[in-house]
């Protein structure tokens, strides 16, 4: 009887100590989700931000075609610079 108490006893501690396991990796899991949502609500401030500055700004409108677009004002020069040459097209070039 008593060998049998023991057994039980030492099944509970171990049920008890894989329980806890899990409950520490669920809340390893959970801090994870945790900071996802976090960075991902400060996405949705900062794209929120740029619509409303799309909605009420004119500026930002023509930030963006200009950026993006390549677009001037009328009377603008745009003044592109080709990428200089590497290292072993400017030796090959001076023989």
């Amino acid at each position: 009887m008593m060998a049998s108490v023991a057994a039980l006893v030492l099944w509970a501690a171990g049920e008890a100590g894989m329980g806890f396991v899990a409950l520490r990796q669920q809340e390893a899991a959970n801090a994870q989700e945790q900071a996802r949502v976090k960075a991902l609500e400060a996405q949705n401030r900062e794209l929120n931000q740029q619509v409303h500055a799309l909605q009420t700004d004119p500026n930002a409108i023509e930030d963006i075609a200009r950026k993006q677009l390549h677009l001037t004002r009328p009377g603008e020069v745009i003044y592109t610079y080709s990428a200089a040459p590497a290292a072993g097209a400017a030796a090959r070039a001076s023989r």
